[in-house]
């Protein structure tokens, strides 16, 4: 099985968890810029949200997309919105990639908000998600 981490991130938020669901699968976590080069089974994809949107990097990603991809999970941060979850569900349909509905998403630090977010808590949540939806 084929299984790719791929995140964006301004603060280290997402960054953070990313390292963490690569720390649990053994694998590499990697910035959106580094294109998926093989098909993927598996894309654990994390972003944050900005000014009430996912950057506009996450819809340059999908862009580039030229692999076929069997399954996003989506995971991510924010300082005041639930989740990315609904934005990226929208993309991934849009190009037509399946999406599950399970998720993860934590409080990020924002402005004096969710101070320490995400924390060691956050971490080894993200890991037990991350062993049980695999």
């Amino acid at each position: 099985m084929n299984i790719e981490i791929r995140y964006y991130t301004k603060s280290g938020h997402t960054q953070k968890l990313a390292k963490a669901i690569a720390e649990e699968l053994n694998i590499t976590a990697k910035t959106i810029d580094k294109p998926l080069e093989k098909d993927v089974d598996i894309l654990f994809l994390g972003s944050s949200i900005y000014g009430n949107s996912i950057d506009p990097a996450i819809t340059k990603f999908f862009n580039n997309i030229n692999v076929n991809i069997g399954l996003i999970v989506n995971f991510s941060t924010a300082g005041s919105i639930e989740s990315t979850y609904e934005q990226v569900k929208e993309l991934a349909q849009l190009y037509n990639i399946p999406i599950s509905s399970k998720e993860f998403h934590c409080p990020g630090e924002f402005v004096g908000m969710n101070t320490g977010r995400p924390n060691n808590n956050d971490i080894e949540n993200i890991k037990k998600f991350t062993h049980n939806f695999i």
